[in-house]
């Protein structure tokens, strides 16, 4: 008997950055994924271009009030849910914490379960209004399986309310069979950085921790790859410090591993910010690993489970700018070791972050429940 499929939740379909999920939602070796949401999102529906899709837009020409009418119970979507229901899905299975709570009343309207998986600032940041804490308790309540992408969101999960007997720490992993650029480094020195330019991916200790280094790698290249609010003032930071530093904007994922396949370092420097937002495990590290780059970052939230320090990494203390420097420094002085902890990273993403071997351990969470 063929299993049946899952309904994948996300609200936008689906940001270009998110090539985790389209990943894991195709890769799945028995169920049938069908991507459900509310909205189209271009920058990354080519992630899941051939993949069926099923968007509340395409079947409301009010998609506000279409949205506001399913949250509110009223009836609103019922031609989508229809089209989903036809498609006769197990489970579905939503990404982040708000889109559970959608997920949660799709799952009603279907008369399924529904998992959730959430990642990161989902669940990391500080809440302090009641109405937050009121839907992070009905979230928990409704919800049937909560995946945490590593033992660091597991137990913020935990510290939330989250039951035990709901929460399964699950790694979703990357698709191997991307990453087998061989590893050429740049004749001169380079760093890479791949990351919101937020304040939790810690950007600006980098630079700090550059200028250290300036007077003897005055070669030493750092490329910027990401965009966000603090984009302008790394930029005037960088030029104060008077960097060498390109700041290169968005890239596609087959970019970037262009990028991590040439690079002599991956740098991300991630931190707790101020509003507790923290690396949930860090997806790019992994990718980093897979292409033999070693990283270079701070003990912070899931990095710790993403990178193996002293083995296909180094790691230091959040915001110690000058173990940071002596970090990068050390492995910028020892090909041989940049070599080795580049192996060993390959070999440990193979073991136990390849996607496909996940994807099969993910079904054994769907089916007790489908």
């Amino acid at each position: 008997m063929s299993k049946p499929c899952v309904a994948i939740f996300r609200k936008r379909l689906l940001s270009y950055s998110e090539t985790f999920i389209a990943d894991q939602g195709q890769l799945l070796p028995s169920y049938k994924p069908v991507f459900c949401g509310f909205e189209t999102e271009t920058s990354g529906i080519d992630l899941i271009e051939n993949a069926q899709r099923l968007v509340l837009a395409d079947y409301s020409s009010m998609l506000p009030l279409a949205k506001l009418l399913f949250r509110k119970g009223f009836g609103g979507g019922g031609h989508w849910i229809e089209a989903i229901r036809q498609q006769a899905p197990g489970l579905v299975h939503a990404h982040f914490f708000n889109d559970g709570l959608d997920a949660i009343r799709l799952g009603r309207k279907l008369d399924v379960p529904t998992i959730a998986t959430v990642h990161g600032h989902d669940i990391t940041k500080h809440e302090n209004v009641g109405a937050q804490i009121s839907q992070r308790n009905h979230f928990f309540e409704q919800i049937d399986r909560v995946i945490a992408v590593s033992d660091f969101i597991a137990s913020q999960a935990l510290a939330r309310g989250c039951p035990q007997s709901k929460l399964i720490q699950h790694y979703i992993g990357i698709d191997l069979e991307k990453f087998q650029q061989p590893k050429r480094e740049t004749d001169t020195p380079t760093l890479l950085f791949v990351g919101r330019l937020v304040e939790k991916k810690g950007c600006s200790y980098l630079l700090q921790a550059m200028e250290i280094l300036k007077p003897r790698y005055p070669e030493l290249k750092l490329t910027i790859i990401g965009t966000g609010d603090l984009e302008t003032p790394l930029r005037q930071e960088a030029a104060t410090r008077q960097l060498n530093v390109e700041f290169a904007g968005t890239a596609s994922a087959a970019q970037i591993r262009e990028q991590l396949a040439q690079s002599w370092l991956f740098v991300a420097p991630s931190i707790t910010a101020a509003n507790g937002d923290a690396e949930g495990l860090g997806m790019v590290f992994l990718e980093a690993q897979a292409l033999q780059t070693p990283v270079v970052s701070f003990r912070s939230g899931g990095v710790v489970e993403a990178v193996a320090d002293e083995s296909t990494g180094l790691l230091c203390d959040e915001k110690d700018i000058d173990s940071l420097a002596h970090n990068i420094e050390t492995l910028l002085e020892n090909s041989s070791l940049r070599h080795n902890m580049g192996l060993k990273g390959r070999a440990r993403v193979e073991d136990n972050f390849d996607v496909r071997k996940q994807c099969a351990k993910l079904e054994q969470i769907y089916d007790t429940l489908s």
